[in-house]
């Protein structure tokens, strides 16, 4: 797995963008249904419009009325581009600053609220940029995932980790006035200044829920009571006049294998929310016309292929060609290979070159890192079902009904058989009983250990040989190993960037893994014995898919290093929209 507990920011603003926002809109849908206050017409969108046309991927957008500013992906580093209406003319917005992303902007138009990454601390940096152009100004000392101000321009409301803050518009005075049971993101002022409307991520239970709080800190409260969707609702705005707020909800689509991610209309007078769009392209990260006649949105159409490195012909070739898939795993025979489809994250198997697949898992269920039994005959792999914690599941081969590896409450994740394949390792995350830790159930006793000194960490992989484990610290930065014949934990690797899909070698003599660092990502290496990795390979500017559990790589059955190459089309749409 590439991170347990990763990184919210990185992962919710990618999910936002498409990057595991799956399946497509309805153009011009309409839907019957009752207004905001009970009774009358419904909301509903009556045309749609692709804005732009450049293939580069994006997270969010801003609206101005005459442009929008689109954070887009371009290569390694994020760039803000501002496109004119209706002319859908393209540029990008000048600044000394790295990796920018754009969250609000002022309510006379005249700056950008932005984050940059800050090279020293890491953290995102709040900033005031001006646009069309000037000079970048440093709101006070802040730092945090999100954030916007208040129609007035009097106050600035962010987030950081699970906290709420308030501060004066130049981020000055800044107090905590909300804690809560979870990341905070998505955070947007009511059109009056008096309420703030925000996202709520639960990592553990992998649901996002949306919340409400008074601008003094009272009266928190979760929306959209017992509505069916209410754990997969995030990332709404208000309309100018305040009387519906646009947010995105993902759902399954009955009877199919597809995932998608539709606009709903939520009336401020407290009634059930009205859907937008629905099936079969999805929509994410809604920006709100001042006049009430559009939204703006990204539409996504995720797809993506496996490739490797094949160093012979110094390039990338497709591992197997027409395959949309990640979290590939090959039999230990080569005959056979496992592997999750995209957009819709069922499990598979097929032969090694793709032909006779079959569908193991249900449409209803996403799944994430299968692995094979050293006999061929089970495969275990994660369940990411909505609402509830990540469990192991095992399932035949040749398709049957799944059944959970363990019983017991928490999270289970990262599955690693013994070689003998009568035991299975595990990372485990107890919420109520210390948090990560590393067990091992043995199927003949049935008994469960935690490996000793495992408190903390998570992502093990066992050596082929069965003499080491290696794992990995939350932070992600920390490669430990642990040695069974002295009982002992060592800290390997101190890696400058984030360590992530560990792969032991066939002898057990070495362990790669996939560095993410600012700049170069590269595959790297190191030495049991030895702390200083080396690096084999880099991917370079590939576009890599973010999926469930982060950028996955894994090596082949002829050593190769594989990777997902992102080719998915994120497009900035309008909606026109009435609003009765």
């Amino acid at each position: 797995m590439s991170k347990y507990r990763m990184d919210s920011d990185l992962r919710i603003r990618l999910y936002l963008a498409g990057a595991v926002i799956i399946g497509m809109i309805v153009l011009g849908a309409t839907y019957p249904g009752r207004g905001a206050a009970g009774n009358g017409p419904a909301p509903r969108v009556t045309a749609i419009t692709q804005i732009t046309h450049d293939g580069y991927r994006k997270t969010n957008v801003l609206a101005d009325d005459a442009q929008l500013y689109v954070t887009e992906l371009p290569a390694a580093d994020r760039v803000i581009a501002k496109v004119s209406l209706p002319g859908s003319d393209r540029s990008v917005v000048q600044s000394p600053l790295a990796s920018l992303q754009a969250l609000d902007l002022a309510p006379d138009d005249s700056k950008l609220l932005v984050s940059s990454k800050s090279a020293t601390s890491g953290e995102n940096e709040l900033w005031m940029l001006p646009v069309p152009a000037g000079i970048p100004e440093r709101m006070g000392d802040l730092s945090g995932r999100d954030a916007s101000w208040s129609r007035d321009g009097k106050h600035l409301a962010f987030a950081k980790g699970s906290s709420l803050y308030l501060s004066n518009a130049a981020g000055g005075e800044a107090r905590a006035i909300y804690n809560a049971g979870g990341s905070i993101f998505g955070v947007r002022f009511s059109p009056d200044g008096q309420r703030i409307r925000f996202t709520v991520s639960d990592t553990e239970a992998n649901t996002v829920a949306l919340w409400e709080v008074g601008r003094d800190g009272l009266h928190p409260h979760a929306l959209l009571g017992d509505w069916m969707l209410k754990s997969s609702a995030c990332c709404g705005q208000w309309t100018s006049d305040g009387r519906y707020y646009i947010f995105q909800a993902t759902q399954t689509v009955p009877n199919t294998s597809a995932v998608v991610t539709s606009l709903w209309a939520l009336g401020d007078a407290g009634s059930a929310p009205v859907p937008l769009t629905s099936g079969p392209m999805s929509f994410g990260s809604p920006a709100a016309a001042r006049d009430g006649k559009n939204i703006w949105a990204i539409g996504v159409q995720p797809t993506v292929d496996v490739v490797k490195w094949e160093a012979r012909k110094k390039k990338f070739v497709p591992v197997i060609p027409g395959l949309s898939a990640t979290d590939l795993d090959f039999s230990k025979d080569g005959k056979w290979v496992s592997y999750v489809s995209v957009p819709d994250g069922t499990l598979w198997r097929a032969r090694a070159d793709g032909s006779k697949p079959i569908q193991l898992t249900p449409p209803s269920e996403r799944a994430a890192l299968p692995r094979w039994s050293p006999d061929g005959n089970q495969i275990a792999y994660v369940s990411l079902k909505p609402g509830e914690s990540w469990k192991l599941y095992l399932i035949p081969a040749e398709g049957g009904t799944p059944e959970p590896v363990v019983e017991e409450a928490g999270s289970q994740i990262d599955a690693n058989w013994s070689a003998d394949g009568t035991k299975l390792m595990y990372g485990d995350f107890a919420h109520d009983a210390g948090g990560l830790s590393i067990r091992i159930l043995d199927f003949k006793t049935h008994k469960i250990e935690k490996l000793a000194g495992s408190d903390g960490l998570f992502s093990p992989r066992w050596s082929p040989d069965g003499r080491y484990v290696a794992a990995l610290s939350p932070d992600n930065t920390a490669l430990m190993l642990f040695d069974f014949q002295t009982q002992q934990w060592t800290k390997w690797v101190s890696a400058s960037g984030a360590v992530n899909y560990p792969v032991w070698s066939a002898d057990s003599k070495y362990l790669y893994f996939d560095d993410l660092v600012d700049g170069t990502e590269s595959i790297r290496r190191v030495k049991v014995g030895e702390n200083q990795a080396q690096p084999v390979i880099e991917p370079g500017t590939m576009d890599r898919y973010m999926g469930a559990l982060g950028i996955w790589s894994g090596r082949a059955l002829d050593g190769s290093w594989m990777f997902v190459r992102d080719r998915s089309t994120q497009e900035v749409y309008q909606l026109s929209l009435e609003l009765p």
